[in-house]
């Protein structure tokens, strides 16, 4: 295992704690089925790693499996050795992570980014490499233009591809997104918004009505919070579920909101 190091362009960035958890569990008790992809280890990476006993090879395809191998206590696993270009690595990360579906939106949008930039490649020439239309790769590259909030929306699964696309040409993509989390809105009702924001004669109210458009009992919920804790409070429900933001302007209210909570 000591042998190996992860690939640092991996288009994956994210690894689910709780199925990396099952997979260690298979692992302990059936071993690793499926060999993982590995390559020597470049001479440009070589100098950049500073551990006393230095890897040989680079993981290409199986970072998961390695991980949840480490986790399963094993000190050995099944490899194949290929010559392969940083290039190809990139290639072989996304096309196996892209046709298993294991990338977010945004990882995916970042890997077709690396490897137009990175490597020269044309549009038609990643949409050959990974088995996609052009129009496709030309979509999910838009998605970098949508600002970094609804960006983490779409990492973290709030809104989807649909909603992402639907939005990018809106007047305010984060305000819509906010949205849509906030009322748990379909694609359809997210074009809706937009087609409505193009139309109106008056805009900026529209875009304003969006941005506050929270049902009563949130903002009743909001309220009693905010009489408790003494804080301005932002509260995002979904589904069954949601998160709480709190915002405090100086530590003195943050050691104020932290002595509440540790008396109950």
């Amino acid at each position: 295992m000591d042998q190996l190091t992860r690939n640092p362009d991996q288009p994956r960035r994210y690894f689910d704690s709780a199925l990396l958890d099952e997979l260690a569990a298979s692992i302990k008790d059936k071993g690793v089925l499926q060999p993982i992809l590995v390559r020597p280890l470049p001479k440009s990476v070589k100098g950049k790693i500073g551990r006393s006993k230095k890897p040989a090879y680079q993981i290409i395809a199986g970072e998961r499996r390695w991980q949840a191998a480490i986790q399963a206590g094993l000190t050995t696993i099944p490899v194949f050795v290929r010559e392969i270009t940083d290039r190809e690595a990139l290639e072989i990360g996304v096309v196996e992570n892209v046709h298993r579906a294991d990338l977010n939106p945004m990882e995916e949008a970042l890997a077709y980014k690396s490897l137009l930039t990175q490597f020269k490649r044309t549009q038609e020439d990643v949409a050959g490499a990974v088995g996609k239309s052009r129009p496709y790769i030309a979509n999910m590259l838009r998605l970098l233009t949508l600002p970094s909030a609804v960006q983490s929306y779409l990492a973290e699964g709030k809104i989807s591809t649909g909603h992402a696309r639907a939005i990018i040409a809106a007047p305010d993509p984060e305000a819509l997104a906010n949205a849509i989390v906030d009322k748990d809105l379909s694609v359809r009702d997210a074009e809706s918004w937009v087609r409505r924001l193009k139309q109106s004669d008056n805009a900026p109210a529209l875009e304003k009505a969006i941005k506050e458009q929270k049902s009563a009992d949130i903002r009743h919920v909001e309220k009693q919070i905010e009489d408790v804790l003494g804080l301005k409070v932002d509260l995002r429900h979904k589904g069954r579920g949601g998160e709480l933001r709190l915002k405090y302007k100086s530590n003195d209210q943050l050691e104020g909101l932290i002595a509440k909570l540790v008396k109950g």
